[in-house]
């Protein structure tokens, strides 16, 4: 289905849990990177919309401030909110904070502009190197990869020269002399197997005699005449030590190239490692397009977005004392969410040394917005947002991997199988009359009730109130630090 399609269907959906449904059905079944990215902004917003603290004519708890800091910059007002936020009482909320965007765009015309084009450049260039050094060594492991392969079904032969079975053992013989007729013997000339069974120069039972005779002993027990004896024993003694010797060597060489691939895929990994934080800072440095009229290419200013999110998880207990003794299936945390919106114009700051920063002033909107998450709803938001942010950085360098784990898992962490010897039954099967009751009763010992939804609904209602507060009391407290009007 394409996006247009799934965000218009989407849209039809008014209950927020069911969008929240279709909207991760329908990301399980796309594979394009884009599009997935796409579906997962919307799925983040469906779960917020879903979770949002409303009042009781369906209103969200959100309050709105607009501070003009041309006069200032904007950084004090970011880290008074944010260490507010997240210090604890008296002089915070408590929150545990995160921040969970961040996202800018510059005017083409303006000085910042430039200086952070130059800087992405430096960062994606860096990167860059380190990806082509990537790339030569995927071409290496998957070579690697090829030659174990083909080393593996070589000594799978040899293996089965040592097997139980007459029938396989009789294979692998026949096998590997033919690899030794047309590998080794082949370089002898007029003189070789296959050359001297032609049916001109009376070996013509050479070949087949070759392939059966084990030793010497076998030769001597042989109805043939003593010329192929001669030549037969001959080419034995050719065979018997290369046989053993080519064993050895082969599995010399496989160890060899399996410490290889080791060595190869630990620099894959410090490559990746390397290759990284200069993927992520030019992902961060790189701007985003707001298409919003704030932005004129002939002005020196930008926009920018910061969201911070502080959660606080609710304790049963905070409901009813007795809600502690209950399992309850949700975890519930009251958050608050601190949008910014910055107009700037970046000021060029000299600092000692020579170095140049950029302050920042303008006006700034600011949205306080409660909500009620669940545990697994807050996982689902962090995963979403982890996947959205370095979906390109994973694609560089960890699909190329992913696609080999399984051959890479089989050659450098080989599963050790272990036979255990089968228990001897006792003669006299008796069973035994109590068998089974620690298995029922077990479990009783650490029994504890399960929470009703009523229960589950009270702890919720519980962490709206406390949501709520937070975010009155942050709306509140702001005004006054920042010594605007309050009621």
């Amino acid at each position: 289905m394409a996006l247009d399609d799934i965000k218009s269907k989407a849209g039809k959906i008014d209950n927020p849990a069911e969008k929240v449904a279709y909207l991760k059905r329908e990301l399980d079944k796309i594979e394009s990177p884009e599009t997935k990215n796409s579906i997962r902004k919307e799925l983040i917003e469906a779960i917020k919309e879903k979770a949002k603290v409303k009042l009781k004519n369906g209103d969200p708890v959100e309050y709105h401030i607009t501070y003009d800091t041309f006069g200032q910059s904007l950084e004090p007002v970011y880290f008074w909110t944010l260490d507010f936020m997240r210090m604890g009482e008296p002089s915070g909320l408590g929150l545990e904070v995160n921040k969970v965007a961040e996202e800018f765009e510059a005017s083409a015309g303006g000085g910042y502009f430039g200086e952070m084009g130059t800087r992405t450049s430096v960062m994606q260039d860096r990167a860059m190197k380190i990806m082509e050094t990537i790339n030569a060594v995927i071409k290496s492991v998957i070579n690697i990869i090829y030659d174990l392969k083909e080393f593996e079904m070589r000594l799978e032969v040899y293996n089965n020269l040592k097997s139980e079975e007459i029938e396989k053992r009789r294979a692998a013989q026949y096998a590997i002399k033919g690899i030794w007729m047309d590998q080794v013997d082949i370089k002898m000339g007029i003189g070789s197997i296959n050359n001297l069974s032609r049916g001109d120069l009376e070996f013509v039972t050479l070949r087949d005699a070759f392939m059966q005779a084990k030793d010497e002993k076998d030769v001597d027990k042989m109805d043939l005449n003593k010329r192929v004896k001669i030549v037969l024993k001959r080419k034995l003694a050719e065979y018997l030590p290369w046989l053993e010797l080519s064993e050895r060597e082969l599995r010399k060489r496989y160890d060899i190239e399996k410490h290889y691939l080791k060595v190869q895929v630990d620099s894959l990994r410090l490559y990746k490692k390397w290759a990284k934080p200069y993927l992520r800072a030019a992902q961060k440095l790189g701007m985003k397009e707001f298409n919003s009229p704030d932005i004129v290419a002939a002005f020196n200013n930008m926009q920018m977005e910061l969201v911070l999110v502080g959660k606080r998880e609710i304790k049963p207990d905070a409901a009813f004392e007795t809600y502690k003794k209950l399992n309850f299936k949700n975890k519930y945390y009251a958050c608050l969410e601190a949008k910014f919106n910055f107009r700037t114009a970046p000021q060029s700051v000299r600092a000692q040394g020579g170095a140049t920063h950029y302050a920042h002033t303008g006006v700034i909107d600011i949205y306080f917005t409660a909500y009620v998450f669940t545990k697994s709803e807050l996982e689902e938001i962090e995963k979403q947002e982890v996947f959205e942010d370095m979906a390109l950085v994973e694609h560089f360098t960890d699909v190329s991997l992913e696609a080999l784990q399984k051959d890479l898992e089989h050659f450098l962490e080989p599963e050790e199988k272990r036979e255990e010897a089968p228990k001897k039954k006792p003669f006299f099967d008796i069973p035994n009359p109590f068998k089974g009751f620690k298995e029922i009763f077990g479990p009783l010992k650490n029994l504890r009730g399960y929470a009703s939804k009523y229960q589950e609904d009270q702890i919720k209602k519980v962490a709206e109130e406390s949501s709520m507060g937070t975010c009155l009391l942050c709306y509140d407290l702001f005004k006054k630090a920042h010594r605007m009007v309050t009621w």
